[in-house]
Formats: structure tokens, C-alpha cells, sequence
């Protein structure tokens, strides 16, 4: 909720009651890269701001939503002492890791596109109270369609990989920052005018990361599957 609608709720109202000050000069590179020459001050921030800043805002929920359901069902049980009742099952090994990575990414989706939703019923207002250009365009639709859900996966399976190395739920949350960083440097470098993200370059960035997904999940998987059998009771 902060990151969807209470920030740019405070953005809007902070263009609305601070507006720029006369003879202030809009960065031309900005223009250049938004290609919109005719939108006044306020129209031209909040079209700068959803399209190259509100993605960035936008991806952070999915990570944060995998990181915390991966760290809850992967380092929580074993913190817990729970895992081990799993053990005890007739499922395989790798069973039950698809199970638990499956239901933390699809956790992660649902709530991402209800965020979604929340996101696009606050800028819509927002644009049409500026007269702004319509937020909703192709970098976006890639953004919530194939980028998204891929982010979701590749946060879980990054979490499962690094098991072994945290020892507590805090820990396992920490390991955000690694995944929210680049996307961080990725969009704010826009800014700067030295280049734009198009829809081309999310597909891409989305098939990396799908590889990247299936060779985490593999490694993961197997990882897995020897703590599995170590702590699986003798007859088992």
C-alpha cells in the first residue's frame, strides 16, 4: 500500500501544492526520452514519474512478497523445527520443494496484481485530475504480464538457494537488498537521460531471468533433496 498508492498519492500532491518555480527548465534529455514536448510542468512530472519510476516501485512488491513467503516456508519451518515433519511424509524430496515454490511465487503474483489494480485505480484518478497522459502503455503491459511473474519465481528460487546460509527468517529477508538493488540502479539511471527502458529490453531482462529461475531452481531442488535425505529417519 505504500509503495502503490501512498507514494504516489504524496508525489501528486506534492506537484499539485509545490509547483516549479518560474523560468525552471525541464532537463531536455527527459523530454527527449518521454517524447512529450507539449505537457506542462505538472503533466510532464507525473508522466516522468509513472513511466520511469513507478515500475521500479511496482517490481518491489513481487520481490518483497517472495522473499517473505520463501523466507516463512523455507527458513521459518526449519527455524521452527517444523521441517522436519515433512520428512516423515511419503512425498518426495522434490515434491515437496515444488510445492513450496510454487505456492510462495503464486502468493507473490496474486498479491502483485492486486497491487496492480490499487496502483492503476490511484494514477487514473491522479491523471485526470492533472489533464496527464495515460500511465498504462507496452513497457507496462510487459511489466505486469510476462516481467512480473517471472521476478516472483526467480526471488523465490534465489531465497531457496541461499538456505544454507541463513539461520533465521531476519537473515533470509535481508537478501532483498541483492535483488532490489540492480532494478534500483536500472531506473534511476533513466533519469539521467542516457537511455530508456523499452518493452524489448523487459523481454529480454525476463527470458534472463526464466533461465536463471530454472537453473536456481535446479540447483535448489538438489540442494534440497540431500538435506532431505540426511534428515529423513533411518528406514524411511
Amino acid at each position: 500500500m505504500i509503495l502503490i498508492v501512498i507514494v504516489p498519492l504524496v508525489y501528486f500532491v506534492a506537484i499539485s501544492l509545490f509547483p516549479a518555480s518560474p523560468g525552471s527548465q525541464i532537463p531536455a534529455a527527459l523530454r527527449a526520452i518521454l517524447g512529450n514536448d507539449r505537457a506542462g510542468d505538472s503533466q510532464f512530472w507525473m508522466d516522468a514519474f509513472t513511466t520511469l519510476l513507478c515500475p521500479l516501485l511496482f517490481l518491489m512488491v513481487p520481490i518483497v512478497c517472495s522473499v517473505a513467503s520463501a523466507a516463512c516456508v523455507f527458513v521459518g519451518e526449519k527455524e521452527n523445527s517444523t521441517l522436519e515433519t515433512l520428512f516423515l511424509s511419503s512425498m518426495s524430496a522434490k515434491s515437496v520443494f515444488s510445492a513450496k515454490i510454487t505456492a510462495c511465487s503464486l502468493i507473490s503474483v496474486a498479491i502483485s496484481l492486486i497491487s496492480f489494480v490499487l496502483f492503476s485505480i490511484t494514477i487514473s484518478i491522479v491523471d485526470l485530475l492533472l489533464s496527464a497522459p495515460y500511465f498504462f502503455n507496452l513497457e507496462w503491459l510487459v511489466t505486469v504480464v510476462v516481467l512480473m511473474p517471472v521476478l516472483s519465481m526467480f526471488s523465490v528460487t534465489f531465497v531457496s538457494l541461499v538456505l544454507s546460509r541463513v539461520y533465521s527468517v531476519g537473515e533470509a529477508l535481508q537478501t532483498m537488498g541483492y535483488l532490489i538493488l540492480p532494478f534500483l540502479i536500472l531506473y534511476l539511471v533513466q533519469f539521467t537521460g542516457v537511455f530508456r527502458i523499452t518493452a524489448l529490453f523487459l523481454i529480454i531482462l525476463s527470458l534472463v531471468l526464466a533461465l536463471l529461475s530454472i537453473l536456481l531452481f535446479n540447483l535448489s531442488s538438489r540442494r534440497f533433496q540431500s538435506e532431505y535425505l540426511a534428515e529423513r529417519p533411518v528406514g524411511e
